[in-house]
């Protein structure tokens, strides 16, 4: 499982307007086979990042796929950038280290 991170913050005064733009491009991001998870949050504490999107996709191929779409790049490249500030990316591939279960296996030697 591959989690691509977006960390944002909104222009000064843009709250709203970032979430009206968000609600008109909503379907466009939801629509590809290859994400299985959209999920974004907004910062209890109104610090920075104030908002943080994640991505959810089978594979580091899938996503590349989901962001060179031509429907996507210009949300992306030309669009975000124009309704919020400070972005930052992160890829995370999952990992079970810290699962229950392979802690058992890992403690018993297994």
């Amino acid at each position: 499982m591959i989690k691509w991170v977006y960390e944002i913050d909104y222009p000064v005064g843009e709250k709203r307007a970032y979430l009206e733009w968000v609600r008109s491009i909503a379907e466009t991001l939801q629509a590809p086979d290859e994400l299985k998870r959209l999920v974004s949050y907004d910062n209890v504490f109104a610090a920075s990042p104030q908002r943080v999107v994640e991505f959810y996709f089978d594979s580091l191929e899938d996503a590349g796929k989901y962001f060179d779409r031509k429907e996507l790049v210009p949300i992306f490249q030309a669009q975000l950038p124009a309704h919020g500030t400070n972005i930052r990316t992160t890829a995370l591939v999952l990992r079970a280290d810290y699962n229950k279960d392979t802690l058992d296996r890992l403690a018993t030697g297994d």
